[in-house]
């Protein structure tokens, strides 16, 4: 269980944005976390309120800060009323300027343990390319980012953790077993096989099996080292294919209501190679989809 560190909520006010409202209030409420929620208007329409002379721009600023502080609230309010459950003390902000950096930076200052944010659902993140801003608050966030895709109806019953058995999918497992205690896990390893062309079927066929007891049997071990325990009975897959399909597709069967990966947080060339597991599963999972960073050095 994480230390009492606040659930950051990064709304934009729109539907999405409720539904990631009431996944955090969620949270917050179960697992005993205060919550901090945080609005950021971008600057740039107020370069016509400056072309027109007619307002003024100061004035503009502190009435949308203020209304934007007012609607964050309702949206507390609107998501209490959907868990039935009194609407908690939230720490609101409102800022100018651009998402990804102020989301890192109050993440900072308030020491958050968790950003959640809203997306559009099933393929909505299909088009993303480098620079959105959700991506850049999923590669930048020193703190694990839930992208918040589905209508939260309970908590977390079932998750699945994408395992390759480095230091990211470490930090992801363990994020797993803080925010949702109470779930069933799933811990999918997928490795692509090279051999199979240059070996007749029988040979390939006794090697498959022993690689795949091998990697359960590190499975358990991995599991074991990030603190899972017997009681929690999990289930291991070792699945021969592309690790992104694996992962979205072991999450489907199992009914996961939650998956979770790590990523390095790299750029560039170096990003597209490290980071195409966690985009796939950003991209093609229908269900809520939560990241975790650890950039390249750390241990």
């Amino acid at each position: 269980m994480p230390r009492t560190r606040p659930i950051l909520i990064a709304s934009d006010l729109s539907h999405n944005a409720d539904r990631a409202m009431v996944r955090a209030l969620q949270l917050s409420h179960s697992i005993g976390h205060p919550l901090v929620a945080l609005n950021v208007i971008h600057e740039e329409p107020l370069w016509w309120v400056l072309k027109s002379g007619d307002l003024d721009p100061d004035e503009l600023r502190r009435d949308l800060l203020r209304e934007a502080i007012a609607q964050l609230r309702d949206q507390v309010r609107r998501g209490a009323r959907q868990l039935s459950i009194d609407p908690p003390e939230v720490d609101i902000h409102a800022r100018l300027g651009h998402t990804a950096p102020q989301v890192a930076e109050i993440g900072k200052t308030r020491d958050c343990g968790l950003v959640v944010i809203g997306a559009h659902g099933r393929h909505a993140v299909r088009d993303w390319f480098l620079g959105t801003t959700v991506e850049k608050i999923v590669r930048e966030s020193e703190v694990p980012v839930l992208v918040a895709k589905s209508d939260p109806v309970r908590a977390y019953r079932h998750v699945v953790v994408a395992v390759d058995f480095s230091a990211p999918s470490a930090a992801a497992l363990e994020a797993a077993l803080a925010w949702a205690p109470k779930a069933r896990f799933t811990l999918v390893h997928a490795y692509e096989t090279w051999f199979e062309t240059y070996i007749d079927e029988t040979t390939y066929e006794r090697i498959r099996r022993e690689q795949e007891a091998a990697l359960h049997e590190r499975l358990r071990e991995f599991a074991a080292a990030a603190g899972v325990t017997s009681d929690q009975a999990p289930d291991y897959r070792v699945i021969a294919g592309h690790p992104g399909t694996a992962v979205t597709e072991a999450a489907v069967d199992a009914r996961a209501d939650l998956t979770v990966c790590g990523t390095q947080g790299a750029t560039g060339i170096r990003h597209l190679m490290l980071g195409s597991v966690a985009q796939h599963i950003l991209r093609e999972s229908s269900r809520d989809v939560m990241t975790v960073l650890r950039r390249e050095g750390e241990i």
